[in-house]
C-alpha cells in the first residue's frame, strides 16, 4: 500500500507544479509562520472522503505490478480499518516498503501524482475548506499529519492547502538512497507511531500539543486526539464515534465529495472482487 477535489486553502497561494523533486512543490518560496497553533489533518477519510491506498492499489493490479499475496493483505486491512481495527497495520506497510525496493523514487512520485491527479484531487470533503479557511483566518498552522508514505503526503499537501515544506509534512517515511528506495522504513506514522512522529515534529517546533488540533476519522489515531487540546473527529469509524462521545469530543460530519463516474475503476473492481473499494 502506497498511500498509507477541492480548492487550496492555504495561508498562501498555490503555485504550479512543474517537478516533484527538491526543497517544496513551488517556486515560491513559504513566509515563515510564527504561530505555535498547528491544525493537524489526517488524510484518508479527513481531507479527503476515501482511502487514497484503495486507488493506488486498483491501479496497480490494473498494471499486473501487485502479488495476489499483497492484494489480498490490502483487502484485509482495509476492511480492518472500514471498522475501527486497524492494529497490526504496521507489518502490512513494512512488506509494502519491500515491494518497492529498487524503485526510481523519481518515477514513483510521479506516479502518485498521476493517481491523485486522475481520482483524488476532486475527492476532498465539503466540510474540510471552511476548517482551513478558519485557522488560516486566525493565522494558525495547517500541517497534513498521514500515515501515507512521504510521495503521497507531499502532494497531497500541495493539493489541499497544508503547508508544503517537507520539512512541515508528518507521514510515514520510506528509505531512499541514491534516487532509489532501498525496501526499508525510515518512518512509522501509524497508531501510536503517528503521535510519536507527530510529538517530535512540535518539539523541534516549539508547538504544544495542548494548544494544537487534530482532524481524524480514525480509531487509529487515538492517542494523538488525547494529546491534542483540541481533538476533532471527523465522520469517525464506529470505534472512534463510541469513544468520541464519551469524552465528550467534537464530531463533525463533513459530508462527501460529488462522485465522477469512472467506468474503468468500477469494471476492475467487478472483475476483481473489490467493489468495496
Amino acid at each position: 500500500m502506497l498511500f498509507a477535489a477541492g480548492t487550496a486553502h492555504a495561508e498562501l497561494s498555490k503555485p504550479p507544479v512543474e517537478d516533484l523533486e527538491g526543497a517544496s512543490l513551488g517556486d515560491e518560496t513559504e513566509q515563515p509562520i510564527v504561530s505555535t497553533v498547528v491544525a493537524f489533518y489526517d488524510l484518508d477519510h479527513t481531507i479527503i472522503d476515501t482511502n487514497s491506498n484503495k486507488h493506488w492499489i486498483t491501479k496497480e493490479i490494473g498494471a499486473g505490478r501487485v502479488t495476489p499475496k499483497l492484494v489480498f493483505t490490502a483487502i484485509y486491512w482495509f476492511a480492518k480499518y472500514a471498522m475501527g481495527q486497524g492494529q497490526g497495520a504496521e507489518a502490512a506497510g513494512a512488506e509494502a516498503a519491500m515491494a518497492y525496493a529498487g524503485k526510481s523514487s523519481k518515477q514513483l512520485k510521479k506516479e502518485v501524482r498521476d493517481v491523485f491527479d486522475d481520482k483524488l484531487k476532486h475527492r476532498m470533503r465539503p466540510g474540510c475548506g471552511p476548517s482551513m479557511d478558519m485557522h488560516k483566518q486566525r493565522n494558525e498552522r495547517i500541517v497534513i499529519c498521514t500515515s501515507s508514505w512521504q510521495y503521497a503526503a507531499q502532494y497531497a499537501a500541495y493539493l489541499f492547502g497544508c503547508e508544503t515544506d517537507p520539512e512541515n509534512i508528518i507521514s510515514s517515511v520510506m528509505e531512499e538512497r541514491n534516487g532509489k528506495l532501498t525496501g526499508a522504513i525510515a518512518e512509522i506514522a501509524y497508531g501510536d507511531g503517528k503521535y510519536l512522529v507527530t510529538k517530535k515534529w512540535c518539539d523541534k517546533n516549539g508547538v504544544d500539543l495542548a494548544d494544537c488540533y487534530f482532524y481524524s476519522d480514525s480509531m487509529s489515531d487515538v492517542l494523538l486526539l488525547e494529546k491534542v487540546g483540541h481533538p476533532v473527529v471527523v465522520n469517525p469509524d464506529p470505534r472512534l464515534r463510541k469513544h468520541a462521545e464519551g469524552r465528550g469530543w467534537v464530531i463533525k460530519d463533513w459530508g462527501k465529495a460529488e462522485e465522477k463516474d469512472d467506468p474503468e475503476r468500477e469494471a476492475l473492481a467487478r472483475k476483481k472482487g473489490l467493489r468495496f473499494f
